[in-house]
């Protein structure tokens, strides 16, 4: 028999704690593993849509808005989980796909699709995401720390 560091699906205590997860993603609406690299000053202004992925890592001061997905890609060139960098504000049902940096001061429009790397201190619109420098979150982000 093999001994596991976390419990299988089907112990009692395995399966007890994926009911108590599944209740909170139903409950509060935000679907974040416990194991998400999250820093402090996480602000999420509404309820509902919310997916991160396990792998995601999300830096300080961060402000996402509902409906937002930070995934990973299985596949190809940017497999893996996006690395979002501090005081990024990133709006309503923005989704950030695949192994890309996002960097500091960054503000993610609305209804954006990012799956290239983003420099600090610019502002990404559209689908395809499109940079434009010189515009930043400064003026968007809540600091609660």
């Amino acid at each position: 028999m093999r001994i596991s560091s976390h419990y299988s699906k089907l112990h009692p205590i395995g399966l007890l704690s994926r009911l108590f997860f599944k209740w909170m993603q139903v409950k509060y609406g935000f679907q974040i593993p416990h194991i998400t690299k999250i820093s402090g000053g996480l602000f999420m202004g509404h309820f509902g849509g919310i997916v991160i992925s396990n792998e995601a890592v999300i830096g300080e001061n961060c402000n996402i808005a509902q409906g937002v997905t930070i995934g990973r890609i299985n596949k190809g060139p940017r497999k893996g989980a996006p690395l979002v960098g501090n005081r990024v504000w990133i709006g309503p049902n923005a989704v950030l796909a695949g192994n890309i940096i996002i960097g500091d001061n960054v503000l993610i429009a609305p209804l954006t699709f990012v799956n290239i790397d983003v420099p600090d201190n610019c502002m990404v619109i559209g689908n395809p995401a499109k940079i434009i420098e010189g515009k930043s979150s400064e003026d968007y982000i809540n600091f609660y720390n």
